[in-house]
């Protein structure tokens, strides 16, 4: 044979392989049995809910209907910037079953949707955990089954995928994706004869834990910065010598987990290389994706057109039929359409450069999800080490930059926020900036500004410095943007920002960081405008500015004005 054909045989074999352990996958990943004997252990439902308003009320109600009870279900209300926390509340009150976990602050070091995890696990009551995501929807006989599998495998942590809904073409080449790596490389009998961290398997979305496994093994604590808790969790379970399984839950539930190429892009990316978790791997899989699942399919055209040798042809035929058999083998059992199967390289070409992209935003630790990202937390490394977002006078990203080095020479356009608490009587809370602040030390100004960090939304970033500057967190809105230039004489360095101006409301009294804030104070937004204009150099150069969005303060200084004609 030449090394051709020896090559195109190769493709063939690993096709067949791959099938074949499709096949047998597929026998061994059931559904779970109907529930014998009911159980009257209390299952606490956990959902964690940061954004949700189109699905809180919709998870809370399927999970209501379940079959099995008795059951509890914990909100977790994540930081959300929309109508969740009061809905959550509603849903509270309406029903008995139903409780509201308090939130607390995300701590360093914590991805949010682990931390939300870890706070619902506290106050949940119940002997097996399940944790979900509130765009799921359960099936009434959904916990009964997963329980009794759990039971019946012994089995300390179970999971699901739930069957994955997709609505356009670039969900349809990538989600469906998930099934043909789990299926096509995970030895299912393997997994299930060893408590091997390298041969578990699992979804975030859907996991059921028992609940002192759960607190043996440090339960989401022990992954509190992953971004793949369905990979992460079942390992760690497995470390502790605990067995974890999986079961075929597309009859009992079912998520869109994504909506659009974009969307889905993004989501796939931020944990796809954290779910392969080495450079090696990713490498491998690259080869092997491209050499056995993309050139043939695009040799065959070629080959069949030049005339070439009908060894050739036969073999890579065979390499692409094989390869068909086993997505329509998928596409049958998950219920997508069947046509998926003529568009496997496209597929296997957008996998892979999802994983390197992944790959790409870990090295530069720029990671995120629903607008919070995974970098290292630059909190502790100082301005020298900080970055922010370099932006052009639309505020469209165009960079990054060193803090400090955003500030020299001029200064370099960077995006940056204001934050402006008032009380109920719209009462401004003003801080003193720390003497030992880089620039502007000692100066007052607005309650709280700072920069996000690249890949964190302003909103977001406002959030975070609010509760590190001045120790509490409130619900805030955007009131505008503005673009100034400032030059610090005292330390040589220049604000050239674009600075976005949020507002909240507070009444009671913060807890200043001595760091960030040597001193604070409730004003009269009419007292402020008088100071302002007669003692501008007490307050810092954006401040006034930044001032002119706040429609209370306007209609203050307004006021001013005509008494003084």
């Amino acid at each position: 044979m030449t090394g051709f054909e020896i090559y195109l045989a190769c493709c063939a074999a690993v096709s067949l392989f791959t099938l074949a352990l499709t096949l047998r996958n597929l026998r061994l990943f059931r559904k779970p049995d109907q529930p014998g004997t009911p159980s009257d252990q209390l299952v606490s439902v956990c959902i964690p809910c940061r954004n949700e308003e189109r699905n809180i009320a919709k998870v809370v109600g399927c999970v209501l209907k379940s079959r099995h009870m008795p059951i509890e279900i914990l909100l977790y209300n994540d930081d959300s910037t929309d109508a969740t926390g009061r809905l959550a509340a509603e849903l509270s009150a309406a029903y008995p079953e139903v409780r509201v976990v308090p939130a607390h602050p995300l701590p360093e070091g914590w991805c949010g949707k682990q931390h939300a995890c870890h706070r619902l696990a506290e106050k949940a009551e119940g002997d097996w955990l399940l944790f979900i995501d509130a765009d799921v929807r359960l099936e009434p006989d959904a916990i009964g089954c997963a329980l009794g599998f759990a039971h019946k495998s012994g089995a300390a942590l179970v999971s699901t995928f739930p069957k994955q809904i997709t609505g356009t073409l670039g969900e349809r080449l990538i989600v469906p994706m998930m099934f043909y790596l789990l299926l096509g490389y995970l030895p299912f009998r393997s997994m299930r004869r060893t408590t091997s961290p390298a041969a578990s398997a699992g979804c975030g979305q859907f996991i059921l834990a028992r609940r002192a496994a759960y607190e043996k093994v440090g339960g989401h604590a022990a992954v509190k910065d992953s971004m793949h808790d369905g990979i992460k969790l079942p390992r760690a379970f497995r470390r502790q010598g605990f067995k974890t399984d999986i079961f075929d839950g597309t009859h009992l539930s079912r998520v869109r987990m994504y909506t659009g190429f974009g969307d889905t892009w993004k989501g796939f990316a931020k944990n796809a290389y954290e779910g392969l978790g080495s450079v090696g791997l990713l490498v491998f899989l690259t080869a092997l994706h491209l050499a056995v699942h993309v050139v043939p399919w695009v040799l065959l055209p070629i080959l069949a057109l030049t005339g070439a040798d009908a060894a050739l042809i036969v073999l890579c035929g065979l390499a692409i039929a094989l390869q068909m058999l086993q997505r329509i083998a998928l596409t049958n059992r998950f219920e997508h359409p069947v046509t998926l199967a003529l568009m496997h390289p496209v597929s296997a070409l957008l996998l892979t450069g999802v994983q390197w992209h992944s790959f790409v935003l870990q090295l530069r630790s720029r990671r995120s999800w629903k607008g919070r990202t995974m970098a290292t937390d630059q909190s502790t490394q100082g301005p020298f080490q900080e970055q922010v977002v370099l932006v052009d006078s639309q505020d469209r990203e165009v960079g990054t930059s060193e803090k400090i080095a955003a500030h020299t020479e001029g200064g370099t356009l960077h995006r940056a926020f204001s934050v402006f608490i008032l009380d109920k009587d719209d009462r401004l809370m003003l801080q003193q900036r720390a003497d030992s602040k880089y620039h502007f030390g000692g100066l007052w100004t607005n309650t709280c500004c700072g920069h996000p960090r690249p890949g964190e939304e302003p909103m977001e970033a406002a959030r975070r410095r609010l509760y590190e500057e001045m120790g509490f967190t409130t619900q805030l809105a955007h009131r505008g943007t503005f673009e100034y230039r400032a030059t610090d004489d005292a330390s040589g360095l220049t604000e050239h920002e674009i600075d976005h101006v949020f507002v909240g409301r507070f009444d009671s009294t913060p807890t200043p960081n001595p760091d960030e804030a040597s001193d604070w104070r409730w004003v009269e937004l009419s007292s402020l405008a008088m100071q302002v204009q007669s003692q501008p150099e007490k307050f810092t150069p954006w401040f006034p500015i930044a001032l002119a969005e706040l429609s209370e303060y306007q209609t203050a200084a307004s006021a001013i004005q005509k008494t003084a004609r």
